[in-house]
C-alpha cells in the first residue's frame, strides 16, 4: 500500500502528464518517472493506466462550478458563466477537462466514473440553479434539462476551449441575458405542451 504522500505525488504526476500528452498517450512509465516512484510500485496497485485514472478521478474532487443564489436567474447565470470561464482559463483545467469529457462519451470504466463524479455533479449544480428560478416564479415550468444544460454550458466550452476567445464582462452580461431569455422560452414551451 502506498503512503498517502506518495499517492498524492502520483495523482499530481498523472494530472500533469494527462495535461501534457492527453489520455491516449499517457503511460504508467511517464507517471512513475514524474512522481519519483518505480514503475513496479504503480503496477502493484493498478493493472494499467485506466484503473489508475479511474481511482484518481474517483478520489480527488475535480472542481465543479456552482452558481451562487444572487436573487435572479440572470444574475445566477452571470455568476455561473463568469466562474466557468475563469476555471477554464487555468492552464491545467483547460487541458485536462477536454480530455476527461472526450473519455466520458466512451463505453469504459473511466467513462462511467467521469459521468458519475464530474458530469452528474455539473448537471446537479445546474438543476439547483433552475429550481431556484422556478421557486422565484421566473420560469413557469422546468425546461427540458438536456436543452437547458446545453444552453448554459455550451457557450463556455465553445469560447474557452474551441475558439479560445477572450470574453469581456459586457459579453458575459449579454450571454447571461440571452441564456436567461432562451431558458424562459424553453420553459414557456414546456408549460404550453403540458396544457395541451
Amino acid at each position: 500500500m502506498l503512503r498517502p504522500e506518495r499517492t498524492q505525488a502520483i495523482w499530481r504526476a498523472a494530472l500533469i502528464e494527462l495535461a501534457r500528452v492527453g489520455y491516449d498517450n499517457l503511460s504508467m512509465e511517464s507517471v512513475a518517472r514524474r512522481a519519483g516512484v518505480g514503475k513496479a510500485a504503480l503496477y502493484r496497485r493498478w493493472p494499467g493506466k485506466e484503473a489508475m485514472i479511474v481511482e484518481m478521478v474517483s478520489t480527488i474532487q475535480i472542481e465543479i462550478v456552482m452558481a451562487d443564489d444572487l436573487g435572479s436567474l440572470e444574475d445566477d447565470l452571470r455568476d455561473y458563466l463568469t466562474k466557468g470561464f475563469r476555471l477554464l482559463k487555468r492552464p491545467l483545467a483547460a487541458r485536462i477537462l477536454p480530455e476527461l469529457y472526450a473519455e466520458a462519451g466512451r463505453d469504459t470504466a473511466l467513462a462511467a466514473v467521469i459521468q458519475a463524479t464530474v458530469v452528474q455533479r455539473k448537471r446537479e449544480s445546474l438543476r439547483v440553479l433552475i429550481e431556484r428560478a422556478l421557486e422565484r416564479g421566473e420560469l413557469p415550468q422546468a425546461p427540458d434539462p438536456e436543452l437547458a444544460f446545453d444552453l448554459i454550458v455550451g457557450p463556455i466550452y465553445w469560447r474557452a476551449l474551441v475558439t479560445r476567445s477572450k470574453v469581456t464582462q459586457t459579453e458575459l452580461d449579454q450571454l447571461a441575458n440571452a441564456t436567461s431569455a432562451a431558458l424562459k422560452t424553453l420553459a414557456a414551451d414546456a408549460a404550453l405542451k403540458h396544457l395541451t
